[in-house]
């Protein structure tokens, strides 16, 4: 094919050839200038600017802000550092209520490491476990298989870091 081409070029004239030599380098020409076109006027994408500074874990609102109890007040240096999200602890049960239930905590969701008295609020989504979790009870049901003095360990879907008073999801009996 590129043989035949050849020959039919050859058999141009020189004023020919040299216009078809024009033509494809003005064509190469324009390829090259909307190629440059299409590269300088593509917008950079320049990441937002961020005006407003992120919120530290102190800020964080909702379930999950700690609350201030057993918390150091002021310069007070804590006796112990805790992580911003506690959501378990351990107790005995002192009292138990038609929704909830009193114990004495451990102490660990605080930072001054006192007992207190924790009310745990129950739900329809409480789940209540025998000791080895072979038995469970849904929502209120499982205060009626508790008994005080009995060791139990919670869990909760909030923050519970310095509150007395909190939902509870889960209420393993040791």
């Amino acid at each position: 094919m590129f043989k035949h081409l050849r020959k039919k070029i050859q058999s141009l004239s020189e004023t020919q050839q040299n216009i078809l030599t024009i033509i494809l380098v003005l064509i190469n020409v324009f390829i090259v200038i909307f190629w440059i076109n299409f590269w300088v006027g593509l917008k950079k994408t320049t990441p937002p600017e961020i005006t407003e500074k992120p919120k530290q874990v102190e800020e964080i609102a909702g379930p999950f802000k700690k609350g201030e109890i057993g918390e150091p007040k002021g310069e007070e240096k804590p006796q112990i550092e805790l992580p911003p999200v506690i959501s378990n602890t351990s107790g005995t049960v002192k009292e138990i209520q038609k929704d909830r239930l009193i114990i004495l905590g451990s102490g660990s969701n605080f930072s001054d490491q006192k007992t207190r008295k924790l009310t745990l609020i129950f739900t329809d989504s409480t789940i209540t476990f025998e000791p080895g979790q072979k038995v469970q009870y849904q929502g209120l049901e499982g205060l009626k298989h508790l008994k005080v003095g009995d060791s139990i360990a919670i869990s909760s879907t909030e923050n519970i870091r310095g509150k007395t008073e909190f939902i509870v999801n889960y209420v393993n009996k040791l």
